[in-house]
């Protein structure tokens, strides 16, 4: 099974209460490239993430990574296929009160491969252990994990990612509920792994300035369907943005990122 890290979707749709909450009829991410996922909340941008992982199924169409078909291929494979997916969700959609160290929860991404009956080896700790360097977690590897920050959690949650070695990484909102000084660090964190790694990155965001420079593609959202598609000095203009927000606003680039200024007197 081929495990590069790139997205086809075809007709992928999701029904729910009687109406499409996602509806995309084609999106293509290549293996290698950094792409942004905006639009406002219920744009449907969470959704299309779980859809991209395999936690839900779609209501009708195709999802492959590489060339395999996420979804209709057997439970055994599909578990297989997941650990090339590095998936970060939300901060809320995690269990903050984990009982276990750092180092333990970063081994768990090495877990998940070996399978829960198997003792991980020298080589996981060593990937383990390394992370936790680049990661900037040395001091606090013994602390538990229910005792860091929430940006330290977050950064914790990429390690344990990032030991699996995937090929795509998908991160939604990992700024959220975090001071403005986190969120950037975790944007800068994004970038240089994207720069070392190569890994296809896929990162929602609600915020625009949180997409790194790094990040030249963008996906706009709006209502489930995809409104724009292309370079990010496209996708992010006032008058896209307008339209998907459903208010007047100005796009101010500073330093390589883009803010998005709402304008009062509407």
């Amino acid at each position: 099974m081929v495990t590069e890290g790139s997205l086809h979707l075809n007709g992928a749709r999701v029904k729910r209460g009687g109406r499409f909450i996602l509806d995309i009829d084609q999106l293509e991410i290549p293996a290698g490239t950094f792409v942004g996922i905006v639009g406002t909340n219920g744009a449907g941008k969470t959704t299309l993430l779980k859809v991209c992982c395999g936690l839900v199924r779609p209501t009708a169409g195709s999802v492959m990574l590489g060339d395999a078909h996420l979804h209709t291929i057997s439970s055994w494979r599909r578990t297989h296929l997941r650990r090339y997916i590095g998936y970060i969700p939300q901060q809320a959609e995690y269990n903050a009160e984990l009982p276990f160290t750092v180092r333990e929860v970063v081994a768990m991404g090495r877990a998940s491969i070996r399978g829960m009956l198997r003792r991980l080896n020298r080589h996981d700790y060593k990937l383990v252990d390394e992370w936790i360097e680049r990661l900037g977690l040395g001091e606090q590897v013994v602390q538990t994990f229910a005792s860091l920050s929430g940006g330290e959690q977050q950064k914790v949650i990429i390690a344990r990612a990032m030991v699996q070695q995937p090929t795509i990484l998908m991160l939604d909102e990992p700024g959220s509920s975090l001071d403005f000084n986190w969120k950037f660090e975790l944007s800068r964190i994004v970038e240089t792994l994207f720069q070392e790694t190569h890994t296809t990155v896929v990162m929602v965001s609600h915020e625009t300035n949180l997409l790194p420079p790094v990040c030249q593609r963008v996906v706009l959202l709006h209502r489930g369907r995809v409104l724009a598609d292309g370079d990010a000095d496209e996708v992010l203009n006032s008058e896209m943005l307008a339209q998907a927000y459903e208010c007047k606003v100005r796009m101010v680039e500073i330093a390589g990122r883009r803010y998005t200024v709402v304008e009062e007197g509407q």
